[in-house]
């Protein structure tokens, strides 16, 4: 029998300081809306340090806003004042809008007035207070839900879904034995899907790139490629060369890697931090 197909979430990415804690409400009003995820940067501010916080060598903080700005339907920017630098939401808002994202964006921080005038030709929407962005937020999502709602009743094949599908491709090594670890690590996690295979074209379906060397042995044209072609498409490429086994050759596809790693399990800890799976971290 063929399992119903799904109706992708409205994405909605929540871009401020990690200091203060307005985001939580915004997420409790739509508990119970199953058609809208929340995502954004990492609001653990331990924790984002730890797995590399801004101008840290460590590639998580590139990592995690680039895949949830890649499945993100709108960016909701917001400085509450001007404690902060807040350069992280211009950073956003840039991403967001070379890939074409709708944008709102609330200044409640006077003192910018002048600064944020740079981003005015990027946004959809400016406001000047949190409660006006949120009540534009809430009329999208609203017609986004009712739009969903709509295509469910149009198909009854299909159904909305509650939750991001993030596709990871696995190419490396041709021992079964990691590509299993990365398997088990994921067979609980309904949001992630791994795809495996010999044609480099099913990079076009993934999300991530995720290319492991497990020893010193061989070379590993695959890789090579497998990467070239990801870096070209603009995917995020997470490459483990375990036990850092020193070769010229791959010396050529390190900088072509969003994330260099030495071991799988740091791989993968970087993985779950880019897909938003902060509970075991």
């Amino acid at each position: 029998m063929v399992g119903k197909m799904e109706i992708k979430p409205y994405v909605v990415y929540l871009s401020s300081s990690a200091h203060s804690n307005w985001r939580e409400p915004v997420k409790a009003k739509y508990v119970k809306n199953g058609n809208v995820v929340f995502v954004g940067p990492c609001e653990n501010h331990g924790l984002s340090d730890a797995m590399g916080a801004p101008g840290d060598v460590k590639p998580g903080h590139k990592l995690r806003i680039t895949q949830m700005l890649n499945k993100s339907d709108i960016l909701f920017g917001y400085i509450p004042d001007d404690r902060y630098r807040s350069f992280n939401i211009m950073l956003e808002i840039g991403i967001a809008h070379a890939k074409a994202k709708k944008i709102l964006f609330v200044n409640e921080a006077k003192s910018l007035n002048n600064e944020v005038e740079c981003v005015q030709p990027y946004i959809d929407k400016s406001f000047d207070s949190l409660s006006n962005g949120l009540n534009s937020l809430h009329q999208i999502i609203t017609n986004a839900s009712e739009n969903g709602r709509a295509n469910v009743e149009q198909s009854k094949s299909r159904q909305p879904s509650n939750h991001l599908e993030h596709k990871i491709f696995l190419s490396g090594s041709f021992s079964s034995t990691w590509v299993n670890c990365v398997k088990a690590h994921y067979q609980h996690d309904k949001s992630v899907t791994i795809l495996t295979g010999s044609r480099i074209q099913d990079i076009a379906e993934a999300d991530i790139l995720f290319a492991c060397r497990t020893d010193s042995e061989g070379r590993l044209f695959n890789l090579a490629l497998a990467i070239g072609y990801a870096n070209a498409l603009g995917k995020q490429i997470l490459f483990v060369n375990q036990g850092d086994h020193y070769s010229h050759a791959y010396d050529y596809v390190k900088p072509f890697a969003d994330g260099y790693f030495t071991t799988l399990d740091e791989g993968l800890r970087y993985l779950d931090y880019a897909v938003g799976i902060e509970d075991r971290l």
